[in-house]
């Protein structure tokens, strides 16, 4: 695993210790997302929506390494004063494009914003990133539908496909029925970096959805198993000693 990866999966896993809570296994899923995001593709005319808001360490564990928040602020998570909640708050900081909690909510206010480029004549990309199980919610798919209604070919969403809800109300053939609504869709492997680099900076001439293959709580075998115990909530301390020397050995 590239050593940036592990440092980013190391900061998820301290300040989630530290603060007793969060989403590790979601955050994990996406950390190579988010890196190429806000290493290669993310310009300062582009906009970035996180949708699947309990994965947000690994947005906060991003934005410390590339030095947009303070180690300190990063430590406050989850506290009463703090700006990084269990969930984004768009009016907590500038880095945060809408708030997050409720699913289903990112890619509605992503297309939004892609349509007031386009009447503004406006430069730049709109990212949402989206799970597999939040593509359950129907104001999901009003989205797709009214994206290509619209054309617009500035938007990409990015769906985690963890598995997530392989337990419960699993979505099969995301990619059919993507591209049945007009979609250029694209499916690649989640946690590689250059793959999700090409794809990501690529133009398309219609709205773009990437389907990344992921692995839940990916680079700790004991969250890989995708079981209900690791869905939310910290390690102890015996675990998290454990999956610090994991990640070491990577």
């Amino acid at each position: 695993m590239k050593p940036d990866l592990i440092s980013i999966r190391k900061s998820i896993l301290q300040t989630s210790f530290k603060a007793q809570a969060g989403h590790i296994p979601s955050a994990f899923s996406i950390a190579e997302i988010l890196y190429v995001i806000y290493k290669y593709i993310k310009s300062e005319n582009d906009i970035f929506a996180l949708s699947k808001g309990h994965g947000c360490l690994a947005l906060y564990a991003v934005l410390f390494h590339f030095e947009k928040i303070s180690k300190e602020k990063l430590n406050s998570f989850c506290e009463y004063d703090s700006s990084l909640g269990g969930h984004p708050h768009r009016e907590k900081d500038d880095e945060f494009f809408c708030s997050a909690g409720s699913l289903g909510h990112g890619l509605p206010m992503a297309v939004g914003a892609a349509l007031a480029k386009k009447i503004q004549s406006k430069s730049g990309k709109v990212y949402c990133l989206i799970g597999d199980g939040e593509s359950n919610e129907g104001t999901i798919w009003e989205s797709f539908l009214l994206a290509k209604n619209l054309n617009l070919d500035n938007i990409v969403c990015i769906i985690d496909d963890n598995r997530s809800q392989s337990r419960s109300l699993p979505v099969n053939n995301l990619q059919d029925k993507i591209a049945s609504f007009g979609w250029d869709v694209t499916t690649v492997d989640g946690h590689n970096i250059e793959k999700l680099k090409n794809t990501l900076s690529s133009n398309k001439k219609l709205p773009h959805c990437v389907i990344c293959n992921t692995t839940k709580g990916k680079g700790i075998k004991d969250m890989e198993q995708n079981t209900f115990a690791w869905h939310h909530g910290p390690p102890d301390k015996i675990q998290y000693d454990n999956f610090i020397e994991e990640l070491d050995n990577a």
